[in-house]
């Protein structure tokens, strides 16, 4: 099940080229809220004549695509990574290395904003076609932004500062980490038939939870189309905590911080966690919002799941399962000995030609002690 390679116009979303002879380093790789990293090499022996349009950094992404479908001939756009290095050996073709679209977000400036009362998934929606999508009086990428379930909470937002030199992935990341806070993540869609675009997905949840009384619709098993399964379970000093505080940066001798945010019914000693959500944060219960977000993920410590399944057996990513959508599983091993069953959140995933590996977020699985 081989994935195609298209290179396309990074300010507009034009297809350049098609490379077939492209190979990348690794899986490729999609998370919530994150932008990721890949290599790639393109041989000289079989690339396209304008190859050297097609691999110019800053001005292009390379696209993967799916194999045909019935429904989508040319095949589904599944990845993308914006080229930033391209390095020319001797006798070994043209290196890349890609960053998806998110990694732009990190390449552009917050100005002065201010919002009061606004919901915010359209606040989201506001600074993303503000400072990344292409218009009539600024460069960009070719993006549109699709609020997925509603509007959301009211949100009074107006600490962004020109003079902090914060970037739109950092003000969203922050943004991100108020409790209840929006989600967003990027994909890719055909706009027509030599041109793909970018869509910025933003809503209080990104993804499907499975109708009441029904499973999810993407189901793994092994045995069955999983071919390896890992659980890792932490409560290291960057995963586990059961008394966390939020500060934020002090002036004159006082630094606002959080009351502390305690589990008062945990077994365990005390664990204490304390970072700085932003360095401009004032307002005590904005910083008390982000301490209770962060004790709700860290009170149990950290819990990864990796499902990786055979491509052409498993649900198919794009078209019966999305990145924050719920699935299910049933894993029979001797690891498990009360098997490992039940319904979690793929909150990313990893792909290569052969395989598709799911990110699980695991919260009460049956099967962990």
């Amino acid at each position: 099940m081989a994935i195609s390679w298209v290179a396309v116009n990074a300010n507009d979303g034009t297809i350049i080229a098609d490379l077939p002879t492209l190979t990348v380093g690794g899986a490729l790789k999609q998370t919530l809220m994150r932008y990721e990293s890949q290599t790639a090499n393109l041989p000289i022996d079989g690339a396209p004549e304008n190859w050297r349009q097609a691999t110019r950094k800053g001005a292009v992404f390379l696209v993967a695509l799916s194999e045909p479908e019935e429904n989508e001939p040319r095949g589904l756009p599944l990845w993308g990574g914006l080229i930033i290095r391209r390095t020319r050996k001797v006798g070994n073709g043209v290196d890349l290395s890609l960053v998806t679209a998110e990694g732009y977000f990190d390449r552009v400036y917050v100005e002065d904003e201010a919002f009061t009362a606004t919901a915010q998934n359209i606040i989201v929606k506001t600074m993303a076609e503000k400072y990344a999508k292409t218009t009539t009086t600024k460069r960009g990428l070719p993006l549109r932004v699709q609020i997925v379930g509603g509007n959301g909470v009211l949100r009074d937002k107006n600490t962004w500062k020109d003079a902090a030199d914060k970037t739109l992935y950092s003000a969203l990341t922050d943004f991100s980490g108020l409790i209840g806070g929006s989600e967003w993540t990027v994909g890719w869609e055909w706009v027509d038939e030599q041109k793909l675009g970018l869509v910025l997905y933003v809503g209080d949840r990104i993804g499907r939870t499975p109708p009441a009384g029904l499973g999810p619709a993407a189901q793994f098993y092994l045995p069955g189309s999983v071919t390896e399964a890992e659980l890792v379970e932490g409560f290291g000093a960057d995963e586990g905590a059961n008394d966390v505080m939020a500060v934020s940066t002090g002036t004159e001798g006082a630094r606002p911080q959080s009351p502390h945010q305690k589990v008062t019914t945990d077994l365990r000693p005390r664990f204490e966690f304390r970072w700085t959500p932003e360095s401009d944060i004032k307002d005590i219960s904005t910083l008390t919002q982000h301490a209770q977000r962060a004790l709700a993920a860290m009170k149990d410590g950290s819990l990864a799941m990796t499902l990786t399944a055979n491509r052409s057996e498993a649900p198919k990513l794009g078209l019966d399962w999305f990145i924050g959508d719920d699935v299910g599983f049933d894993i029979e091993a001797p690891e498990f000995p009360d098997r490992l069953v039940g319904t979690a959140r793929c909150v990313g995933w990893e792909l290569t030609d052969e395989t598709i590996t799911p990110l699980i977020d695991v919260t009460a699985v049956r099967g962990i002690d």
